[in-house]
């Protein structure tokens, strides 16, 4: 056979090649896979501060709020839960939030007013009649409430939910505020709370939350105001003797995500976690009331004493709310009209 045979031969091979997969397969092209299909898996971590405990409220959130989020969006988003402070004391967690390090923080929301001043005005003492106040003015409120925690602060809220009344609570009784003014008060970092306390003629012990414990236990401090859910979350039935029912503000906690974290999902992730938000909310809500009697019925069969209303109960409400004008200016940041109206359009989404 010729060289030129040999050469015809060899280009009708490689035309035969070319051509027969394309008749095998009816001329179709294998579809791309879609996006969503070869995204590699989200991964999310969650921070708080207390024990991972069925009776703490936020870790019964981050639980709740990682259900959700991995059912809406079909397990493309995954959640690893980290309690107790493992990503580091809720001042740096909540930084960290913020700068887009950690993607979920789960904390009281006083401690996310330093990055949004205008929400000081949900925990302004005396402030709500009822949590149901609160839940009203907050679901009217909530595009608003994202929307600027969004711009100010780059925090994209989660959920925002109520844990009973605060109270003090303390290793020797109070009956009436002279008996608090005795005492090392300690209170949270917060302005509003810093200022109500000195309403009352108290000074205020500032400790770090993750030395509370050891410093009620050693002496350092007397007495601090929380929920009643931490009695047993946080173990302060442990240390704590006595339970006075001040009712001075709605404890109110926040679950945010960073906002840079939530701009960097596809369409279809961010449209996920925005289901999640909407299912966590009620379910929230729904347990949140039965952590708290958990709360009280063991903490008394531990021999804590629940002391009721004090004596003087009006007297403490009204030195609190008389200090509300000069929380305007830093509710409006800088502005105390502009807080003023800020309170004044809670009041009205409350329905008062």
């Amino acid at each position: 056979m010729t060289r030129k045979w040999l050469n015809r031969i060899g280009v009708l091979v490689i035309l035969l090649a070319l051509v027969i997969p394309t008749v095998m397969g009816g001329g179709k092209k294998e579809a791309p896979a879609k996006e969503s299909e070869t995204a590699p898996v989200v991964r999310l971590r969650i921070g708080h501060a207390n024990a991972p405990a069925d009776n703490s409220a936020l870790h019964v959130t981050s639980m709740v709020f990682k259900e959700m989020v991995e059912k809406e969006s079909n397990k493309k988003i995954q959640c690893q839960i980290f309690p107790s402070g493992q990503l580091g004391k809720d001042s740096e967690m909540a930084d960290n939030t913020v700068s887009g390090a950690q993607d979920v923080h789960v904390t009281s929301l006083n401690l996310i007013t330093q990055y949004a001043p205008r929400l000081n005005a949900f925990i302004l003492p005396y402030m709500f009649e009822d949590n149901m106040k609160f839940r009203k003015a907050r679901d009217t409120l909530w595009n608003d409430i994202n929307d600027y925690l969004v711009k100010r602060s780059k925090l994209h809220l989660l959920t925002l939910w109520d844990s009973g009344y605060r109270h003090v609570m303390s290793t020797k009784p109070v009956y009436q505020l002279s008996d608090l003014q005795k005492l090392k008060f300690r209170v949270p970092p917060s302005p509003v709370m810093i200022k109500m306390v000195e309403s009352w003629g108290v000074k205020p012990t500032p400790v770090e939350w993750s030395e509370v414990f050891n410093a009620l236990q050693l002496g350092v401090i007397d007495a601090i105001e929380v929920d009643d859910s931490v009695l047993i979350s946080a173990k302060m039935n442990e240390v704590v003797k006595y339970i006075t029912d001040n009712d001075h503000i709605l404890q109110v906690s926040i679950a945010a995500m960073s906002e840079i974290v939530y701009q960097k999902l596809s369409p279809d992730l961010k449209a996920a976690v925005d289901r999640a938000i909407q299912a966590t909310k009620p379910v929230v809500d729904s347990r949140s009331a039965g952590i708290l009697e958990e709360a009280r019925t063991i903490s008394k069969a531990k021999g804590v004493q629940f002391l009721g209303r004090p004596k003087d109960y009006p007297v403490w409400a009204e030195k609190a709310r008389s200090a509300w004008p000069e929380f305007y200016k830093l509710i409006g940041e800088g502005d105390p009209e502009l807080g003023k109206q800020t309170v004044e359009g809670i009041f009205a989404a409350a329905g008062k």
